[in-house]
């Protein structure tokens, strides 16, 4: 059985491609395999990355075009022409999404005569959104009505921004908790030193840390400003950024700008994540929306004390180490919390346990995913290679 996954980045420093690709890990043993149709190129060590799953990459092809509405007709013609050709090989299409435009682009899957399409909102961005873009979005969201067989979300929060006003007042969606390896994240002393000794950061230095793309929703610059005010409290402190995005130029100016560029590590991105966090001291998310807030669940299951913003679902919080804060306050109150709860830096363990006991472990996410694509097994008939 092989499952068709459409988003634009294949990059394994992304959210939604990073939970697909544990969760492809789990269930290729039962002969479930993921193949992802992107409009990204992936890099040469993900693309070795994806093969060794057994998962292959397809590259939408679309025509160069001026303006969205000329680029989303001739995105959707390519949708349709991809799918009609591989109709016989898939027979679920999953779009990982918080862009509603991804109805219109599953309604091409039901016209070309794909019988299963799913819809799963990993993120929101109700707090920001203009009353145009909001006003907009409400009415392209209504085409998974008739374009969606399945609805799919990370959290509540989730479910409302993305699908139809009825699906999500009646409840006829699924909550899949985004699971993390628990284990892999566990606070590993070994990794803490090698970290530390390659960013030259000493020992006794406190590290607030944060893995973000850098775009608006992360809110970078908020970090920078309590960043700026925290070091006024203590000195020996130092940021460290994991991820890479279109904001990132303009995050370092702003560091520099603030006089704490020597103070802020870009440390780009990496697939060993779960090292860095074990160098952290505090994490810090003061994101304008988010579906969840992933990146809080494995700072968590490391030991790490999380100060967040009001807009992280309430669902993230693991332990009693977690306090969501408003954007609104001064970042003066900010900072003296973040530096209350780098004191409260543990091993995890309880974290990962909680973690466990309310499904969040991705063992139990993957049984879930299991269990409904074993459900769709009778609709796959032989493959041009033979394989289900």
């Amino acid at each position: 059985m092989r499952v068709l996954h459409i988003f634009s980045s294949p990059h394994l420093t992304h959210g939604a491609s990073i939970f697909e690709y544990r969760i492809s890990g789990l269930l290729k043993k039962d002969g479930i395999f993921f193949d992802y149709l992107v409009t990204e190129r992936e890099t040469e060590e993900e693309a070795a990355r994806y093969k060794e799953q057994g998962s292959r990459i397809y590259h939408l092809k679309i025509d160069n075009a001026h303006g969205l509405f000329m680029r989303e007709l001739k995105a959707n013609r390519a949708y349709y022409r991809f799918f009609k050709e591989h109709k016989k090989q898939f027979k679920i299409v999953y779009a990982d999404t918080e862009n509603s435009l991804r109805a219109v682009h599953l309604l091409m899957a039901r016209i070309a005569g794909i019988p299963v399409r799913v819809v799963h909102s990993h993120n929101n961005n109700l707090q920001t959104q203009s009353s145009f873009s909001r006003r907009f979005s409400r009415i392209i969201r209504k085409i998974f009505r008739i374009s969606a067989t399945d609805y799919f979300a990370c959290s509540d929060v989730a479910a409302e921004w993305l699908f139809p006003r009825k699906i999500y007042r009646k409840k006829q969606y699924r909550l899949i908790n985004n699971g993390i390896d628990t284990e892999l994240f566990a606070f590993n002393g070994e990794y803490r030193e090698e970290i530390r000794d390659m960013l030259g950061i000493a020992g006794g230095t406190l590290v607030v840390g944060a893995v973000a793309r850098f775009m608006e929703q992360k809110n970078h610059m908020f970090m920078l400003d309590i960043m700026h005010k925290a070091l006024e409290y203590n000195p020996d402190m130092v940021l460290l950024l994991i991820g890479e995005g279109k904001l990132e130029d303009q995050v370092k100016e702003r560091a520099a700008g603030l006089g704490i560029g020597s103070r802020v590590i870009f440390a780009g991105t990496s697939p060993y994540v779960y090292k860095y966090l074990s160098a952290m001291d505090v994490y810090l998310m003061p994101s304008l929306f988010e579906g969840l807030g992933i990146a809080a669940l494995e700072a968590q299951a490391n030991g790490l004390a999380c100060l967040v913003s009001e807009n992280v679902p309430k669902e993230v919080k693991m332990c009693g180490s977690v306090v969501f804060k408003s954007l609104d306050e001064g970042v003066d109150e900010w900072a003296k919390e973040l530096i209350r709860l780098s004191k409260l830096r543990s091993g995890g363990e309880q974290a990962r346990a909680n973690m466990t006991d309310k499904g969040y472990a991705v063992e139990h996410t993957a049984d879930i995913l299991r269990k409904f694509y074993k459900s769709k097994e009778k609709l796959y008939a032989e493959d041009y290679n033979g394989n289900r």
